[in-house]
């Protein structure tokens, strides 16, 4: 088998280097035989569970795990199940949870491995603890996450304008190297100052929050990308997207905000909340700005309203 080793045989002149070796490692390491039995360990296994001695850890060693593990089945049927696929198959890697004597948890990390001693099969386990290593990549995700944070509105989680700034002039500048072409789409929900002072600002930042989402669920690729630009306001950016594609989406948009149906008795628009859309398409030249993109589709979407609101209007740049 691939993962099949042998170990030095007691006698050789490497033995003791391999023992050291074996009590040096940073890794809990045990021997399991054939009848499912502890035959050694190193010494890093007796200090990691708390143990006096090697002989109390082998004593012991079954009373170190909760009767059930955290996926519900028993500690002993779970653990014979990993040894047998080790024993069978020459390997198994799976999480584990064990019990201290002081009865504090700790999750671990476990390999089984099989390996050739003295002409027969036995099982090298090696455990590690994770509490040190998920304290660190706890830290590590706060840290990503506070740093994200910066980039999403807290209000409707999706990006806001700072991501917007930051995003315009990487997606210009990688455009700019093809002439590609980019679409912007301004939107803003009609008559929002009206839906506030009729339902209040608590069913006002709902709105927001559904109306964020519904836009941000009608871009589906990967480069494309929402932002809450304004208090009512989203922009939506389509890199490498044509004025049909930029059409079809702000149609599609419309639609999904209509769908969702929220009641709106001071708009002069619908009866619903509704949402206007100034849409522009235009390729992307070395010193374009993104200020020139936006320009142009906010004078479409004053267009929008002007028509009446509850409608998109298209423009090239």
């Amino acid at each position: 088998m691939g993962f099949e080793m042998s170990l030095i045989a007691p006698g050789q002149p490497a033995e003791d280097l391999a023992r050291v070796m074996l009590d040096a490692a940073p890794w809990c390491c045990l021997l399991w035989t054939r009848d499912y039995e502890i035959l050694d360990c190193n010494e890093t296994a007796v200090e990691m569970f708390g143990f006096s001695n090697k002989q109390e850890f082998i004593e012991k060693f079954n009373d170190a795990s909760p009767k059930y593990q955290p996926d519900g089945q028993l500690s002993w049927h779970k653990g014979r199940m990993h040894l047998v696929k080790a024993f069978e198959e020459g390997r198994s890697v799976f999480d584990w949870t064990h019990k201290l004597p002081d009865g504090t948890l700790m999750p671990a990390e476990i390999a089984l491995v099989r390996a050739r001693y003295k002409g027969e099969f036995v099982v090298v386990g090696y455990t590690r603890d994770l509490r040190q290593i998920r304290r660190s990549d706890n830290s590590t995700l706060r840290l990503e996450s506070d740093t994200e944070a910066i980039y999403y509105d807290p209000l409707t989680g999706i990006f806001n304008r700072r991501y917007f700034d930051e995003s315009m002039t990487r997606v210009l500048k990688t455009l700019s190297r093809s002439f590609g072409v980019l679409s912007i789409l301004m939107i803003d929900i009609d008559f929002f100052k009206n839906y506030n002072d009729k339902y209040g600002y608590n069913a006002g930042d709902d709105c927001l929050r559904i109306i964020a989402d519904a836009l941000s669920k009608s871009v589906t690729r990967a480069d494309d990308f929402v932002v809450r630009y304004g208090v009512e306001e989203f922009a939506v950016v389509l890199p490498n997207t044509n004025e049909d594609g930029a059409r079809l989406l702000a149609d599609n948009m419309l639609q999904a905000v209509r769908e969702c149906g929220i009641p709106h008795e001071r708009s002069d628009a619908a009866d619903i909340v509704t949402v206007s859309i100034g849409v522009t398409t235009g390729t992307v030249q070395p010193k374009s700005r993104a200020d020139n993109f936006i320009i142009r589709a906010d004078e479409l979407l004053y267009m929008s309203k002007q028509n009446g609101r509850n409608r998109s209007t298209y423009g090239r740049m």
